[in-house]
C-alpha cells in the first residue's frame, strides 16, 4: 500500500501490477482509498495505466475486474476518470460498464491541473 499525502490531497492507495500469464508486465492499476476532493473531482479511485507495446488488448479493463472484488469489500461504487481526449482510456472504462456522470474542471490548486489536466469525465462504476 502506498501512503497518503493529505496536504495535497492524496489518499492512501494499492498500487497493482498488470502482468501477462508468461510474467509480462504489462502495467498497473490502483485503488485509491478515501474520498477527498482530489479523488472524486480529478483522479477517481481507480487508476490504470498500460505500457504502449501492449494498449489495445483489453488489460486495463481485465486488471479492473479482477480488482473489484476487493474494491467492493471497501466501496459499493467508485469513481473513474479520465481526460476528455484519452479515447483509450474513455472506451475501457465504458465497456467496464461505469456510467457517465459529465465532465468537470479541474481546480488550479489540483496536482492533476498542475501536471495539465483541465478537464475530466467523471464515471461512476459499480464493481
Amino acid at each position: 500500500m502506498l501512503p497518503g499525502e493529505p496536504a495535497r490531497g492524496f489518499v492512501p492507495a494499492y498500487h497493482f501490477r498488470i502482468l501477462r500469464a508468461d510474467g509480462t508486465d504489462v502495467g498497473h492499476v490502483n485503488f485509491r482509498v478515501g474520498d477527498t476532493p482530489h479523488v472524486l473531482g480529478s483522479a477517481g479511485h481507480i487508476g490504470f495505466g498500460v505500457l504502449e507495446a501492449f494498449r489495445g488488448h483489453g488489460y486495463a479493463r481485465l486488471a479492473c475486474l479482477a480488482l473489484a472484488p476487493f474494491v467492493r469489500v471497501l466501496y459499493p461504487v467508485v469513481i473513474i476518470t479520465c481526460d476528455p481526449d484519452n479515447v483509450a482510456s474513455r472506451r475501457t472504462i465504458e465497456r467496464l460498464g461505469a456510467s457517465f456522470i459529465g465532465v468537470v474542471a479541474v481546480p488550479p490548486e489540483d496536482p492533476q491541473y498542475q501536471a495539465g489536466s483541465r478537464w475530466k469525465r467523471l464515471y461512476r462504476w459499480v464493481p
